[in-house]
C-alpha cells in the first residue's frame, strides 16, 4: 500500500469525479482510475459506489477515508520531524514559488520573514506553476509561492491545499517607449488588416492562460496580435520587449525597475489588466515549526504590500 493511494482517495472524495481528481494529482485518469482499485484490492473490498454521479465512498470508503487523513498527516508529521533531526540547520524551508516570483517578490519577502522570526535558509526550487504543485504533493517543498486567479487554473481549490493571498500583482501589457506611443495608438484605434507584434508567453504556462484571456479581449475590439518570441520565463519575455521587438504583458513586479528607470512603459491602464493573487501554498497537514510561524504571519495579514503600484 503507498500513501498516494490515500492522497486519491481524499481527492476523489473532495471533488467526487475521477477526470477532476486525476487531474488535481497531475495524472491521467486511467492511472487515477488504477491506483483506486489498487487501494481497494489492498484493503479487499470496494471503496467507491461507481453507479451514481458523482460518484461516492461506500460505507467502507467512508471508513477508510477518515483514517486516511489522520495517516497521512502523521506519515508528514513523522517525515518533517526526522528531517529536523538530521538536517544540517533546523531552520532550513523548502519552497517552490514560479520562476518570476522567486525573482522579483521572495527576496523582499524573505528579508520581511526574517525581520519578524530571525533568520533561516530557504531551500528555493525556482520552477513553473504545475510544477510548484506537483513539489508540494509529493513533499518536496513545504509551501509554495504561486499566482492565482478566477480564470485560471482551480488546481488551488481542489481541497488539497491551503492558501493565503500575500498580494496583488497586476499583469500589465508593456512596451519600449520608442514603439510605445505608436502601439498604444493601434490599440485604440485598430487599423484594418493590422497585426500588432506580441513577444508571448507559451500557451501552457500559467501566465500563458492569463494572457489568451487578454488577447480574446482585444480581438473582440478588433486588435490582432502576431507572436514574434514565445518562451514561458518572464525574464526572458523582458528581455525581448527591451531590445523592441514587440508588446508582451509582465506582471508589475517583474517589471519595476524599468518602470521607474523608463526603460519600459505601460501601454493600458484598462480593463485588459488581470489582477493576479499572489498565493502561499501548502498541504494541509503538520509542518516544521518554521513553516507554521511564516503560516501563522501571513495567516495574520504580514504588512507586505496588499498591491504593486
Amino acid at each position: 500500500m503507498e500513501i498516494t493511494w490515500l492522497e486519491d482517495l481524499i481527492e476523489l472524495d473532495a471533488t467526487r469525479n475521477f477526470s477532476i481528481a486525476a487531474a488535481a494529482r497531475h495524472i491521467t485518469q486511467p492511472a487515477f482510475s488504477r491506483r483506486i482499485k489498487a487501494l481497494e484490492n489492498w484493503i479487499g473490498t470496494q471503496l467507491i459506489d461507481r453507479s451514481t454521479y458523482p460518484v461516492r465512498l461506500t460505507p467502507a470508503g467512508e471508513v477508510v477515508l477518515e483514517n486516511a487523513r489522520t495517516m497521512s498527516q502523521d506519515m508528514y508529521r513523522l517525515r518533517d520531524e526526522c528531517r529536523e533531526l538530521y538536517s544540517p540547520s533546523a531552520d532550513t524551508l523548502s519552497i517552490s514559488a514560479l520562476h518570476s516570483i522567486a525573482l522579483s517578490i521572495y527576496p523582499s519577502y524573505a528579508r520581511k520573514l526574517q525581520e519578524s522570526i530571525g533568520p533561516f535558509t530557504t531551500r528555493m526550487n525556482a520552477t513553473d506553476y504545475y510544477d510548484c504543485i506537483e513539489s508540494l504533493t509529493l513533499g518536496r517543498s513545504e509551501l509554495a509561492i504561486c499566482y492565482s486567479h478566477i480564470l485560471g487554473p482551480q488546481y488551488l481549490n481542489s481541497g488539497q491545499f491551503e492558501t493565503l493571498t500575500l498580494m496583488q500583482d497586476p499583469l500589465v501589457l508593456v512596451a519600449k517607449p520608442q514603439i510605445a506611443d505608436r502601439m498604444g495608438q493601434a490599440l485604440g484605434q485598430p487599423t484594418e488588416g493590422e497585426t500588432l507584434p506580441l513577444v508571448a508567453y507559451s500557451p501552457a504556462c500559467f501566465l500563458g492562460k492569463m494572457q489568451e484571456i487578454l488577447t480574446k479581449h482585444y480581438l473582440a475590439n478588433r486588435v490582432v496580435f502576431h507572436t514574434v518570441f514565445e518562451s514561458s520565463m518572464s525574464e526572458t519575455l523582458k528581455r525581448m520587449i527591451l531590445l523592441g521587438q514587440g508588446i508582451g504583458w509582465l506582471p508589475k513586479s517583474v517589471i519595476a525597475d524599468e518602470l521607474k528607470q523608463n526603460t519600459l512603459q505601460i501601454l493600458t491602464e484598462s480593463s485588459a489588466v488581470l489582477e493576479l493573487d499572489v498565493v502561499l501554498v501548502r498541504k494541509p497537514v503538520t509542518g516544521s515549526a518554521l513553516m507554521q510561524k511564516i503560516w501563522d504571519i501571513a495567516a495574520d495579514g504580514p504588512d507586505f504590500g496588499a498591491t504593486i503600484s
